[in-house]
């Protein structure tokens, strides 16, 4: 029989990609697509006898296609969507449903889970895809399973173990842009009882937007990643894992390609060709993110299972950038965020096969998040900027008129700017506890029916001690924590919440291959605190910067199914999901140059639609597989939730607005072809890659462009649709030891923009997506 460990999930990706060597296809006489077998209820379960609506992406799926890194997957899932730009700013989005930490008081909605460990936020997210023995993408609230930040849904990433031979890979990847990447992996039995694993890849890549004034390219990648592993079966009921493993990454990044001046007043004046930029200094991301991770199982002669998963992690990620986006140094900032956080779960899980099965377990989170974000006056700011507003008029009003000519540091100085090389800024910490019990369980009704149950109670402490110092902040009118602004004190603050969070479902096994399957679950994102440069108003308004919880309440239906002898795989799904008090992160331009960074909640927040995977194994050498969501996600209720428009003192209202991030529609289609070369003793692997998706907004205005000061627009909040076509040919040995690929992405060179920005001054910037690359990659097998 063909081993094809396809998606059974469908994920429009590689379903098609054999988990037996190539040259087992043509040994056997069915062509018959394996099932996949997950975990993501914390037990083995066949992936079309789970009922939620989830894709799993194998490691051999990973490598034929190429993918590299966690944001390279969403093309191929259905309503997954991760952001494209730098990975400070990572946002992850399930069925239009996301959030960018951009400070240390606001969460993910997504979870990333590395074997059972929270990986934390932001800068963490975008993991390096190491060694993984497969990819889950659990689509729609997970809040009984995974608990925190999950209530979009959660992807976890399970990593091969250590075996029980001595093997290994070694690889090299060379392409355009300066493309080089180098993998290796060596697995090493100690004993019978003890084995050993190591992996390591090295990845580095020139730029692609240029810097005129500097001359360097920016969105580089010099990124290190590696994991340790040891394996230890201390009896036939007791083994234990452990792991360590880290990132390093630094590189000269792009925040946004300027559309517009710094505020916004006209068009670009330097450098307005596309994909090249004109700053006073390289912007620069650095990462350096590592943990720890034991998982001890020990089985009981009942059947019982009793799992211990610990983890620790740090992530350090610093940032800069020229916020003013020109040739002068006007404006600039630096931000270093630091995260240490410990994880403790403890499982106790049923045996298999029995009518009842369940797993209770207890959860324990501990982080501490410290922040430093400083905006830089620079020493063009008085010159330029303080010199163009007052020569301009504008500040007649203050009574400083320019037919006096008066000083340019006494005029900064009256409107409340420091001088140049002073900062306004921000710091502090958040300290974050969470507590959870859970139980999930399954009652097998009949031989065709099964009902879920689920059921986790949360409990969250926050508390913050943080500091804002507007004082240098001058007609922007940042304010100051504390009761007296000329004398900022600390913020210090402290909330909890608290949620129990039921689940409920329903299986009916229609025959031995198919299942349908209804379910009702739920969740909740822990409140916070607005840590931002705030506007003093808004400041004065809400000096305890809270916001509140949200919760969501989501139903799902879905269908799961093989045909003809598992030849022809189908999962889909339709949903509805209600959110309340939906956090919203968001920078509100208040006019004149004005910008207040806000995190509310949106009274209502209404997301549903459609999904479905599917393969066909064609015949024993083809195999086609595809992919589609259809996704209407909407502001329900978000009455001042909009820019602030001329006249108005509050935002407009932005109900029935789709929410930022959220396509309306994703597809992708893949065709893999086998063919032996008996001469060469190898076989020939072809495959194609067509993804799409719909456009989306950037803000909850849905804009599709935006007023200059001086006249006239340019476009901004709508981003355009985008098509992709990536391929890949291969010559694999027949007896596994050498494999050599040629590739290619973005093979018709689509230049279109994947995100913008209104930056805090005004200034409206776009990012580019990346343009064709190509490469050869040679693996060797030992």
């Amino acid at each position: 029989m063909i081993k094809c460990a396809t998606l059974t999930s469908i994920l429009g990706l590689s379903a098609a990609l054999t988990s037996l060597t190539p040259a087992a296809v043509y040994a056997a006489e069915e062509i018959a697509i394996e099932d996949i077998v997950v975990t993501a209820t914390k037990r083995s379960e066949r992936l079309k006898d789970v009922p939620i609506a989830m894709s799993a992406i194998s490691a051999e799926q990973l490598d034929q296609t190429g993918v590299r890194d966690l944001k390279s997957i969403a093309e191929y899932i259905p309503n997954l969507q991760i952001s494209q730009s730098n990975d400070f700013r990572s946002t992850v989005t399930i069925r239009g449903v996301g959030a960018q930490s951009r400070n240390i008081g606001f969460d993910a909605r997504v979870g990333v889970y590395v074997d059972g460990v929270y990986m934390g936020q932001s800068p963490s997210l975008n993991q390096e895809l190491l060694d993984l023995e497969r990819v889950e993408v659990l689509r729609g609230p997970q809040g009984t399973l995974f608990g925190k930040n999950t209530v979009a849904g959660a992807i976890s990433l399970v990593t091969k173990k250590p075996g029980d031979e001595i093997s290994g890979q070694v690889s090299a990847d060379f392409g355009n842009l300066g493309y080089r990447e180098f993998k290796g992996m060596v697995n090493l039995p100690v004993s019978d009882k003890v084995s050993t694993k190591f992996s390591v890849a090295k990845t580095d890549r020139d730029g692609y937007i240029n810097n005129i004034v500097t001359g360097n390219d920016l969105m580089e990648i010099d990124t290190l990643a590696y994991r340790a592993q040891i394996r230890v079966q201390v009896s036939d009921q007791l083994e234990v894992n452990a792991s360590f493993d880290g990132l390093n990454s630094e590189s000269l990044i792009l925040i946004g390609e300027p559309l517009t001046d710094m505020l916004g007043i006209t068009t670009v004046p330097l450098a307005p060709e596309e994909r090249v930029v004109a700053f006073s200094a390289d912007p620069t991301d650095k990462r350096d993110i590592y943990g720890g991770h034991l998982d001890i199982n020990y089985e009981t002669s009942g059947g019982f299972t009793i799992k211990s998963i610990t983890g620790y992690r740090e992530t350090d990620a610093s940032y800069t950038n020229v916020t003013d986006y020109a040739h002068l140094d006007i404006v600039s900032i630096k931000y270093a965020d630091k995260y240490k956080q410990f994880s403790e779960e403890v499982q106790f899980i049923s045996p298999d096969g029995q009518d009842f099965t369940y797993m209770v377990g207890l959860y324990y989170y501990d982080q501490k998040a410290d922040t430093q974000r400083d905006v830089i006056l620079g020493q063009d700011f008085i010159d330029v900027f303080v010199g163009g507003v007052y020569n301009s008029g504008q500040l007649i009003p203050f009574g400083l008129d320019p037919a006096a000519n008066l000083p340019l540091a006494f005029v900064a100085n009256a409107i409340g700017f420091g001088p140049e090389g002073s900062k306004v800024y921000n710091s502090g910490t958040v300290n974050t506890k969470s507590y959870a019990a859970y139980f999930n369980g399954a009652y097998q009704i009949s031989d065709k029916l099964k009902l879920g149950l689920g059921l986790r109670y949360s409990i969250e402490d926050k508390d913050v001690n943080w500091l804002l110092d507007g004082r240098n902040s001058g007609i922007f009118f940042i304010g100051s924590t504390g009761t007296d602004p000329s004398n900022p004190s600390p913020l210090i603050n402290d909330r909890q919440d608290k949620f129990l969070a039921p689940a409920v479902s329903l299986t009916y096994a229609l025959t031995n291959d198919s299942n349908v399957y209804g379910k009702y679950s739920s969740g909740y994102k822990s409140g916070g605190f607005n840590l931002d440069y705030i506007n003093a108003v808004e400041l004065a308004n809400n000096p305890e910067l809270e916001f509140d919880k949200e919760t969501v309440d989501s139903f799902e239906i879905g269908y799961k199914a093989s045909y003809f002898d598992n030849k022809v795989t189908l999962n889909m799904a339709a949903f509805i999901a209600n959110y309340d008090d939906y956090q919203v992160n968001q920078f509100v331009d208040l006019g004149g140059g004005r910008t207040s960074i806000r995190i509310t909640n949106a009274s209502k927040v209404n997301t549903k639609g459609i999904e479905a995977e599917a393969t066909w194994r064609a015949t024993e050498n083809l195999t086609f597989s595809g992919s589609l969501g259809i996704l209407d996600a909407t502001f329900d209720e978000f009455l001042h939730g909009g820019k602030v428009l001329p006249g108005e003192t509050e935002g407009s209202d932005v109900s029935g607005n789709r929410l930022p991030n959220a396509t309306t529609f994703n597809a992708a289609f893949s065709a893999q072809y086998y063919q032996q070369i008996d001469s060469l003793n190898s076989t020939l692997l072809i495959r194609a890659d067509l993804t799409h998706r719909s456009d989306y907004f950037t803000t909850a205005n849905n804009d599709r462009e935006t007023p200059l000061l001086a006249g006239g627009t340019v476009p901004f909040d709508r981003i355009e649709p985008l098509t992709l076509i990536n391929g890949r040919i291969g010559l694999i040995s027949n007896n596994e030891t050498w494999e050599v690929y040629l590739w290619g992405r973005n093979l018709t060179n689509q230049k279109k923009y994947v995100d913008d920005l209104r930056d805090f001054f005004g200034t409206i910037s776009r990012f580019p997506n990346q343009p064709r690359t190509y490469g050869i990659e040679a693996v060797f097998n030992f």
